[in-house]
């Protein structure tokens, strides 16, 4: 997938701008608040429906005005064009997402159709951040490649919600008698018992499907010294993470899990089972030794992690969606080459080569000499106060 054109209206700081981008490096440097970012950010919410930054549309108008505009221009792996336009009306508060002249009434069906990586300094968050973070993060990965996995994560969501409605409510009202409360809650933990099965045997094939992505993409960084390791955390599984996949043993545990937990839930006035309670546990296995980032790393490693984690989602992403027209995610870069040396920069670059279309945001323009050596083809664009100043 390529962003071939770009425009903005009325875009936190962007009025009124376009970019016509290379499909392959773009380049975009300039001073801090300049807006480097915003144009990364706009570029996610065209793929993601929504802001990598977790912004809210509203955040997003630019000041004194009422509304804000994006539009894109993709061209996938068989030269097929498609218009992407993000409309927003604060006022109303109304969210439109148009695809080729159609609105997109049912995200489901719409993330997956412009693949995108995105890498910021906010996925720090990632290693040293809450389970919510990391949980986020892989759902929207593997969200990209599995409309399927999509559909289920929401309808769980939302019978959590409700479950989690109907304890609250009777923990400040006392409403249901005991044996009510917990019929009650019975219904619920059986409709979300499927799901919640279906979720979790997912993320452990996408554990076992990632290694061989990371350890690749981390040994090209830093060499072979250390080997990264991404496991799965759960309750009802054992310490490594990997219960066996036979539906119906997850299905006894986590049904046992959810019976032992009731009244503790009922307690609490919360939702204390389930895949939403999991976790993703982030290690460095040194000359045999196991580490957890999040205890022993130091800021260096926690970084080079991460940049290996997320680079390597591209391989996950393709190899998923080799055989489908959306082809290769584009790759975002959000000022990821502060605090790392050259050579660690050099090794990146390197890698990248291989990737698809690639948007790299940065302060120091001298970053360039290093990416150009590595790219076909490239462009680069100077931000100043919210419009191009240059392009070469």
């Amino acid at each position: 997938m390529i962003l071939e054109e770009l425009f903005l209206a009325d875009f936190k700081n962007y009025h009124n701008c376009s970019f016509s981008f290379s499909p392959k490096l773009n380049f975009i440097y300039g001073e801090n608040g300049n807006g480097k970012t915003n144009i990364l950010e706009a570029i996610s919410m065209l793929c993601y429906t929504k802001s990598f930054l977790m912004n809210t549309e509203a955040d997003c108008v630019q000041n004194g005005k009422t509304a804000f505009e994006i539009i894109g221009d993709f061209l996938n792996r068989v030269s097929s064009k498609s218009r992407v336009k993000f409309l927003y009306q604060k006022e109303e508060n109304i969210k439109q997402i148009i695809l080729d002249n159609d609105r997109v009434t049912r995200s489901n069906d719409f993330i997956g159709r412009f693949p995108l990586i995105v890498l910021s300094p906010y996925d720090l968050k990632l290693t040293m951040g809450t389970q919510q973070d990391r949980r986020r993060n892989f759902d929207l990965l593997i969200s990209q490649v599995s409309r399927v996995y999509l559909s289920d994560l929401r309808k769980y969501s939302k019978i959590v919600k409700q479950k989690n409605s109907l304890l609250k409510e009777n923990l400040s009202s006392r409403r249901y008698p005991a044996k009510e409360l917990k019929d009650l809650v019975s219904v619920w933990n059986a409709e979300l018992l499927e799901l919640a099965v279906k979720i979790m045997i997912r993320r452990l094939d996408f554990i076992e499907e990632f290694k061989l992505s990371i350890n690749s993409c981390f040994n090209r960084i830093v060499g072979s010294k250390y080997i990264p390791v991404v496991s799965y955390q759960s309750e009802i599984l054992d310490d490594n993470g990997s219960a066996d996949y036979n539906v119906s043993s997850l299905k006894r545990k986590l049904e046992a899990s959810l019976e032992e937990k009731l009244d503790q839930e009922i307690k609490r006035g919360l939702s204390l089972a389930g895949p939403h309670r999991d976790n993703y546990i982030f290690s460095m296995n040194k000359q045999g030794e196991l580490f957890d980032m999040k205890t022993f790393a130091s800021q260096g490693e926690h970084k080079t992690f991460v940049v290996s984690l997320k680079l390597s989602e591209f391989g996950y992403i393709n190899e998923n969606l080799k055989h489908t027209n959306s082809g290769e995610p584009i790759l975002l870069l959000d000022d990821v080459f502060s605090e790392l040396d050259k050579s660690r920069i050099t090794s990146i670059a390197e890698l990248i080569t291989d990737f698809n279309q690639v948007f790299i945001t940065t302060t120091d323009k001298e970053h360039l000499g290093i990416l150009e050596k590595n790219f076909s083809e490239s462009r680069s664009f100077n931000i100043v106060n919210g419009a191009v100043d240059s392009v070469n």
